[in-house]
């Protein structure tokens, strides 16, 4: 009976873990934890986070981690390499991943609108593109493919094991907007890479609360 128990437990933690990750990452963040006020190479202006995903996710990720690692000290201690080895070296990736998300050098895919430039951080690769160095938008699915008139050149803060940009040439480079809400994003790089004025409001509260009443509109 208690061997039973046990194993449906087990089970239900197996099973449980994932659902409940799966689960906080759908959650719905309120917009204004979404829009907010943001900085980028030392200028405030307008940042847009995903708008999915719970605070949580980072200690179910370092318990998770843990567990592997602990997991992988089990398997060595009772002469199983093969999956000691296995279980150490996928903790010790997840560990890093953990680690370079907490400090930081991972980045979310947050866009941040500033008076100088349009700025995004996305694993661990870090793009930059001056507003006087846009020359157009190309939307799609998943990037925005910004045209430049010179090379935007990513900067890497970690190993790509989170991908790699689709797009990084010498007159365009993609910034991935999955997970981000659904703004009109063509409309706004338009907008303040050929306006001066608009690009002055980004240091204002106004711009972040024009987004979020167009964003609360949008998913009415």
């Amino acid at each position: 009976m208690l061997d039973t128990l046990g194993g449906l437990l087990a089970l239900a933690v197996v099973l449980g873990i994932p659902i409940g990750i799966l689960a906080l990452s759908r959650r719905r963040r309120p917009l204004d934890e979404v829009v907010t006020r943001g900085s980028a190479h030392g200028h405030d202006g307008l940042a847009v986070h995903p708008w999915r995903g719970h605070p949580s996710l980072r200690i179910v990720a370092w318990v998770v981690t843990v567990a592997v690692l602990v997991l992988g000290v089990f398997f060595l201690l009772g002469g199983q390499p093969y999956a000691a080895a296995f279980c150490l070296v996928g903790g010790g990736l997840m560990a890093y991943l953990s680690w370079a998300r907490a400090t930081g050098r991972a980045g979310d895919g947050t866009l941040t609108f500033t008076p100088e430039g349009l700025h995004q951080l996305r694993g661990g690769s870090e793009v930059f593109v001056p507003w006087e160095d846009v020359r157009g938008l190309v939307t799609t699915p998943t990037d925005l493919i910004v045209e430049t008139t010179r090379p935007a050149v990513p900067v890497q803060h970690m190993l790509p094991l989170l991908g790699r940009r689709k797009v990084a040439q010498n007159d365009a480079v993609a910034l991935p907007h999955e997970g981000l809400p659904p703004l009109p994003y063509q409309d706004m790089v338009a907008l303040y890479s050929e306006s001066a004025a608009a690009r002055d409001e980004l240091a204002s509260d106004e711009p972040v609360e024009r987004a979020r009443t167009l964003l609360a509109d949008l998913t009415r």
